[in-house]
């Protein structure tokens, strides 16, 4: 019975070993995968009512413009290096949809000259539009590249983004990365401070804990001997039991606490 309940919690201590190491394996390859992150917004009817409700009229090469609808993409460098030379692909998804690009462009964060980084492409096709980021540096939190295409109308069309550079992948914004940070930056300091300040109390209260035990200990030894379930009710023997529990019982000197504190006194 013994020998099954030792190899079933080493199997279970397995098991769990190997689902966690899997779940690590997965949170790093996850983590690692995407170079580049982007969040993606489309604004449809961007203006609250039309130009001509407005009372206003705007041409865009040589016909009316009725209202206008954005793609906005924010584009995040969480890495831990600065990127050169980054070819990004923006597309409409189906360039059958009828559309009229006003104006496109990248919009650098603050303190980043956006003429001298960032460098259009030109394409054949008119629903395609290629950006060279020069320099593209790890960015603090909140900080992003952003490519803005406004159309005319009143819903935008489709798009995605794609990276042309071997070496630089781009791929959807990671939120469960905030949550890691998160944990890593708060939780788990909360956590070391809960159990620093739990092992500290458990440091100067375990002298009573210990007399306590002690004590419930002998009265129940008096109590055995008394409705004689005892082989040897001998009171010196009782005593030594007591005492043989008292000093297996004790704690232990704490690694950390019996170094920095005076020693603990124990009654026992």
């Amino acid at each position: 019975m013994e020998y099954r309940k030792f190899i079933s919690g080493e199997a279970v201590k397995g098991v769990t070993a190997a689902c966690a190491g899997a779940a690590l394996f997965w949170i790093g390859q996850q983590w690692l995968t995407s170079d580049l992150e982007y969040h993606q917004q489309a604004r449809n009817s961007y203006l609250s009512a039309s130009l001509g409700q407005q009372g206003l009229s705007m041409a865009y090469a040589g016909k009316p413009l009725s209202n206008a609808s954005i793609v906005d993409f924010s584009i995040y460098n969480r890495t831990s290096k600065q990127f050169n030379n980054v070819d990004l692909m923006f597309s409409i998804i189906d360039p059958k949809t009828p559309f009229t690009l006003i104006s496109s462009g990248i919009i650098t964060p603050s303190g980043i000259p956006q003429p001298e980084i960032i460098e259009e492409i030109p394409t054949k096709e008119p629903w395609i539009k290629n950006f060279k980021i020069k320099a593209f540096p790890k960015q603090s939190a909140g900080e992003s590249y952003d490519a803005v295409f406004v159309f005319d109308g009143d819903k935008a069309p489709q798009m995605s983004v794609v990276s042309l550079s071997n070496d630089v992948s781009i791929g959807h914004y990671r939120d469960w990365k905030d949550a890691i940070e998160f944990v890593l930056l708060f939780g788990l300091p909360t956590i070391i401070l809960i159990f620093t300040i739990s092992s500290l109390i458990d440091y100067f209260t375990e002298p009573s804990r210990h007399r306590k035990l002690v004590k419930r200990f002998a009265h129940h030894a008096v109590e055995l001997s008394e409705a004689g379930a005892l082989r040897n009710s001998d009171p010196d023997a009782i005593a030594d039991a007591g005492e043989i529990y008292a000093s297996f019982a004790r704690p232990k000197p704490s690694k950390v606490w019996s170094k920095i504190f005076p020693a603990r006194k124990f009654d026992y």
